[in-house]
């Protein structure tokens, strides 16, 4: 007869003891599994399609965006199936619990001016307008001397004069804010555009992006912030932000902040554009001109080009445009349990009869006390014949 590997990849959710254990112990935690048959009716020759198993607790939480990784009290596994020892538990397979800690997109949006706040900050006002005090909160240079580092030192005298930075000694700011119900934990700092419309100057359309660095452009394609050790005085998490009409990439008028944007590799299948921080006559390179920042995880874009923000009038904001993608973090542990042959052949479920094959619907996860921890369901049935070898690899969200 045949030997059949497969694998079978499945989320699993904690129950509340199982949540509680996790947080007082560590990946060893989970050393058993089983599995069970309670949606399987062997009397019907037909197993559920997927989507038809039914679920093992709903995904709503009080928090809007977050998504539920627990279980009831309660569950059990009714109808468990049966190793070749006569019992319902397996050892998971030594040392395969892992964390792993992924970052996730949640995907493009676009809000509007409706949705985005708008304000007009200036510097001086530091005795009627509490905002000002955003001037630190965006690393913005405040007093006489940090302002003359932008306006009156180069780069190689460690000032920003020379550089794409040079106008963000900024006496007025314009600060758009997008609420925080509207993106995950942080902006994806190579994929934001911004769309300025009705202003005296026309449209402005405004595009994130990363330092022309020597990191190769899928190094760049990975990023979510600006990683440059030679702007780390905006850190952490933010990217600098461009316009064509403010200046083209590399002075260029053939080339546009535009290209890639949206893209799933932007820079190295794409060619999105990423800016000069200096000039290089060398290389051919001029600096560019960045109009402001994005703060990436605070969710504002902060516009320090003066042309912009006199151009702007808060009466046409609800003409603003912001499309982003975003992200979240996601820990997960994961546990790999291998069902081999001979095992789990047998049931206890009422219509189960020997020679018919199991139909796989759920898993258990227990600790050494035989403790339900996490408990999963397929999307459909899992059909297990004696000479087959299932690999279930079980992730939990944590």
């Amino acid at each position: 007869m045949g030997f059949v590997s497969s694998s079978t990849v499945l989320e699993a959710k904690l129950t509340p003891i199982g949540r509680q254990k996790l947080l007082t112990n560590n990946t060893t935690l989970i050393t058993k599994f089983s599995l069970g048959d309670s949606d399987a009716n062997y009397y019907c020759t037909l197993a559920l399609a997927n989507g038809d198993v039914p679920s093992g607790g709903g995904n709503l939480t009080a928090s809007s965006g977050v998504t539920n990784n627990s279980v009831t009290n309660g569950v059990q596994i009714v109808n468990p199936l049966f190793s070749i020892a006569g019992s319902q538990f397996k050892n998971a397979e030594p040392n395969s619990s892992k964390t792993v800690i992924s970052q996730e997109n949640i995907g493009q949006r676009t809000i509007t001016g409706t949705t985005l706040s708008h304000d007009i900050v200036y510097l001086s006002a530091n005795t009627t307008d509490s905002l000002v005090n955003l001037y630190n909160s965006f690393r913005l240079p405040i007093t006489a001397s940090q302002q003359l580092n932008f306006t009156n030192k180069t780069f190689n005298n460690g000032g920003w004069l020379d550089t794409a930075l040079s106008g963000f000694a900024a006496s007025v700011i314009l600060v758009i804010g997008i609420p925080d119900d509207q993106y995950g934990e942080a902006i994806d700092g190579k994929e934001m555009r911004l769309t300025l419309s009705g202003t005296t100057g026309g449209t402005y359309t405004i595009y994130s992006t990363f330092q022309n660095t020597l990191n190769s452009p899928s190094e760049s394609d990975n990023q979510f912030t600006e990683t440059s050790q030679q702007t780390n005085i905006f850190a952490p998490n933010y990217a600098f932000i461009f316009s064509d009409k403010i200046k083209r990439p590399n002075g260029n008028p053939s080339r546009s902040w535009g290209t890639g944007f949206g893209s799933i590799k932007p820079f190295s299948a794409a060619r999105k554009e990423r800016y000069n921080l200096t000039t290089n006559t060398s290389l051919n390179l001029t600096a560019d001109t960045a109009v402001g920042i994005l703060f990436i995880d605070k969710g504002f874009v902060v516009i320090t080009n003066p042309t912009i923000i006199a151009d702007f009038s808060l009466t046409k904001s609800s003409a603003t445009t912001c499309t982003y993608n975003s992200s979240v973090t996601l820990v997960n542990q994961e546990v790999v349990c291998i069902a081999g042959k001979g095992e789990f052949a047998r049931s206890n479920n009422r219509t189960f009869t020997n020679g018919d094959t199991p139909k796989i619907s759920e898993i258990g996860l227990y600790d050494n006390t035989n403790t339900l921890i996490a408990y999963g369901k397929t999307r459909q049935h899992i059909t297990k014949t004696p000479n087959e070898l299932k690999v279930f690899a079980v992730k939990i969200s944590v």
